[in-house]
């Protein structure tokens, strides 16, 4: 039994190691390996199905990481983590439930409330759903939670554009760059927004204009061919035959009258 242990707790760490190393692929492999042994202890094995959520929503198979949180809130249910990395699965798969994505974020927030990137991102699938509020809610409390976090500003900005609130959005931006003067990573989203709403002025201008105008329509011109017979006089083109070069080589006169013969 006691070899056993060792050679769980040693794979156990070979795939942590890996896995902050960013070898992912190496870490799911050894992980995978010991997620097969049976009788593992608790803890080790709900940190080994954690631990492949993580690869597998590195790897973009939110499906295999579905099942791998499903496993490890079995031995935890009251983790605010699992319930997040869960709600997070579910989100970024397109055939998933959004509702099941909320249940999880709501969950999690009600086990640690102070999480900005919970908020914020529950908040946006709020919007999502139909409910603005209880979004905005949540998406200001993140920024008021981590106010220097130009992320979870990025997020309010975006549910506030969502909910059709342009103008706060702008002037939460402009609150943003007068307490942060030095910090580019505001001025970069204050770019951004100026850039995105002009870009919808812009589309909102061109499909709301007068039917019937052709001005962003490409315009074709006619070739026009002229006939043998039209009025207008033909340019006269010279044309002359082939003619031979000058040799290279031939002779030069030694005597020229207009200079000084010096021997």
């Amino acid at each position: 039994m006691s070899t056993t242990l060792n050679l769980v707790d040693r794979l156990l760490a070979r795939g942590r190691n890996f896995q902050a190393l960013g070898r992912d692929f190496d870490a799911h492999h050894i992980l995978s390996r010991l997620a097969d042994f049976r009788d593992l202890p608790a803890d080790v094995a709900e940190e080994t199905q954690a631990r492949l959520a993580e690869l597998c929503l590195r790897r973009k198979r939110h499906k295999k990481a579905r099942r791998h949180l499903t496993a490890a809130l079995r031995h935890q249910p009251d983790n605010a983590r699992y319930h997040y990395l869960m709600a997070t699965a579910v989100e970024a798969d397109k055939k998933a439930d959004p509702e099941r994505a909320a249940e999880h974020f709501r969950r999690a927030l009600e086990l640690d409330p102070e999480q900005p990137k919970c908020l914020g991102d529950y908040g946006l699938v709020a919007i999502r759903l139909g409910q603005s509020e209880e979004g905005l809610q949540c998406l200001r409390r993140a920024v008021e939670v981590a106010p220097d976090d130009p992320d979870v500003l990025q997020r309010l900005v975006k549910g506030l554009c969502l909910a059709n609130r342009p103008d706060e959005a702008r002037t939460t931006l402009r609150i943003a760059l007068f307490t942060h003067p030095r910090d580019r990573r505001f001025r970069n989203l204050w770019d951004r927004f100026q850039f995105d709403q002009l870009r919808q002025e812009q589309e909102a201008a061109r499909l709301s204009g007068p039917a019937g105008t052709d001005e962003d329509v490409p315009v074709l011109l006619p070739f026009v061919r002229v006939e043998e017979g039209s009025s207008r006089k033909a340019r006269r083109i010279r044309r002359d035959g082939p003619s031979s070069l000058p040799s290279p080589h031939a002779d030069r006169p030694s005597w020229l009258p207009d200079r000084r013969n010096v021997k």
